[in-house]
């Protein structure tokens, strides 16, 4: 199993995620994963495993979604309601 499938499995199950140290170890040392990667794990480091496992952070943002055409009367409304209720997501 590569770290990348470890870690979403941590995430995902709550008895690895909240395990003992002796469980995390057995399911690290199952998974074959690395000494600095192990650390970082066992210290919960994202930083270190983002530095590790060359990845950047990962986050989402919601934004009104912006109509260009629309001018003038009923700014910010149309035929879908306020723009407050249109939003645009960005992942990054």
């Amino acid at each position: 199993m590569d770290v990348i499938d470890f870690l979403e499995r941590m995430g995902q199950d709550a008895n690895l995620r909240d395990a003992a140290a002796s469980e995390l170890e057995q399911a690290l040392d199952e998974a074959q994963i690395e000494q600095p990667v192990r650390d970082a794990i066992r210290a919960q480091d994202g930083e270190q495993l983002q530095a590790l496992l060359g990845k950047g952070p990962m986050f989402a943002v919601l934004m009104p979604d912006e109509d260009e055409d629309e001018e003038g009367e009923g700014e910010g409304e149309d035929e879908e309601g306020p723009a407050e209720d249109r939003l645009t997501s960005v992942v990054a």
